[in-house]
């Protein structure tokens, strides 16, 4: 996947909604416009300088789009998976099928798309859902293991969802402290992309283009 097909098939897309939810999301903290006002800012003005923007990141991380995209996939792996409620041992002798939690079952799904060497945009956009919405749960959990959740995309706040990725945080050993997950100073690197495709995705799963999916068992 380029770019250039990525940003076609998510900003060009969004509903009027969407868009205008996108550009609150993105204008001013991620992509800025010297001469344009953000109200005048059109799809077709946006979509090309996101392509600009990603263009750029490829010079300076000297990493394909792809490679941007297993970070993202990976980065929502690794705060999003240890929020999955665990399945239960089975107990010795009892031969009474173990109940996979149902956060489990999602997540195993979301976990073979991102095993796929170079995922579609539609693999791309189901992966995102699955843990965008485990995510939301996870935030309205205040960290407890998740067994279920909620998939309908009304679900989803992008803003709420932003704002709780950019104050994740790690521990680190030594010394001892925590900071920030994503360094969001760095505008060209893997941490700014993840946020900013984050954004993208969320606004096009929200779109009027995806409101019709429906959650399948």
């Amino acid at each position: 996947m380029t770019y250039k097909d990525f940003v076609v098939a998510t900003i060009c897309n969004l509903s009027e909604s969407a868009f205008e939810e996108l550009k609150r999301l993105l204008l001013g903290e991620y992509i800025s416009f010297s001469i344009i006002d953000h109200t005048d800012v059109t799809i077709d003005i946006l979509a090309e300088k996101v392509c600009d923007y990603f263009g750029t990141l490829e010079i300076k991380t000297d990493k394909a789009f792809d490679k941007l995209i297993e970070s993202y996939l990976s980065d929502l792996d690794s705060i999003v998976g240890p929020h999955i409620a665990k399945t239960p041992q089975a107990k010795k002798g009892d031969k009474t099928p173990v109940a996979v939690p149902r956060s489990r079952r999602y997540y195993e799904k979301a976990m073979a798309i991102k095993g796929v060497k170079k995922p579609s945009l539609p693999q791309m956009i189901d992966y995102s859902r699955i843990m965008m919405c485990l995510y939301a749960a996870a935030i309205q959990n205040e960290g407890k293991p998740i067994d279920n959740f909620n998939y309908a995309a009304e679900c989803l706040l992008p803003a709420n969802i932003v704002d709780a990725l950019k104050n994740e945080k790690v521990s680190i050993a030594f010394p001892p402290f925590k900071k920030k997950r994503f360094d969001a100073k760095a505008l060209y690197g893997d941490d700014m992309c993840t946020l900013i495709l984050s954004i993208l995705i969320l606004c096009s799963i929200i779109s009027e283009e995806v409101e019709g999916e429906t959650d399948h068992e």
